[in-house]
């Protein structure tokens, strides 16, 4: 992993991660909800995108298309790729001082795409991208995930627990990976509750 290079900080980029059902989603449209409120310049987004790339990965996710796993990785990649510097890209919007707020970035690509090919080969798809100035890692147990997503219609591609656990194992190998990098890592607890975990979210921000 010596060759694998992430070295620069994308200012006003915060990136929120965790396992599927961590509660991400919610969390980047409360940060962005109250953003709007107290007329800070921002913007909300995901991963994958809703561009021709995302919504094919999507397809893919949940299991109406089918595609080798070294496929897929490279999908997010070009996915992300468009993403960070295409045509009001997240460089370009970050740039004029906007704050982006991403619902999963490249750390997702090395916790789900690892499972099925080399965390490294991952890793090297994905060092051609900036880091956030803040990584939001929301930390809750695959068991407690899969009891909020029981209710769910439809299972994707990776929401099973065994699927999970092993997310789970490459979510921490990701996040040693970047410890030592100027990125400020934040993991929550994700046994909190929605407003206590958006209330440390935004106290750190404020700081």
């Amino acid at each position: 992993m010596k060759d694998i290079k992430n070295d620069q900080i994308l200012k006003n980029f915060i990136v929120l991660e965790g396992l599927d059902g961590c509660g991400t989603t919610t969390q980047t449209k409360l940060l962005y909800d109250r953003m709007q409120k107290e007329k800070i310049p921002c913007a909300s987004t995901w991963e994958p995108t809703g561009g021709s790339i995302g919504l094919f990965i999507r397809k893919i996710l949940e299991k109406k298309q089918s595609v080798e796993p070294f496929t897929l990785a490279l999908l997010f990649s070009a996915d992300r790729n468009e993403h960070i510097y295409g045509r009001n890209g997240i460089a370009e919007q970050t740039q004029t001082g906007k704050k982006v707020i991403c619902d999963r970035y490249l750390f997702s690509s090395l916790a789900y795409q690892s499972m099925f090919m080399d965390f490294e080969t991952v890793a090297q798809l994905n060092s051609f991208y900036p880091l956030p100035e803040y990584l939001f890692y929301i930390d809750l147990k695959p068991e407690e995930c899969q009891k909020r997503m029981a209710n769910r219609s439809s299972v994707e591609l990776f929401e099973k627990l065994e699927l999970q656990k092993k997310t789970y194992a490459n979510y921490q190998k990701a996040l040693e990976m970047f410890r030592d990098s100027e990125m400020k890592t934040v993991i929550l607890d994700g046994r909190l509750s929605i407003q206590e975990i958006h209330s440390q979210i935004w106290e750190i921000l404020g700081r």
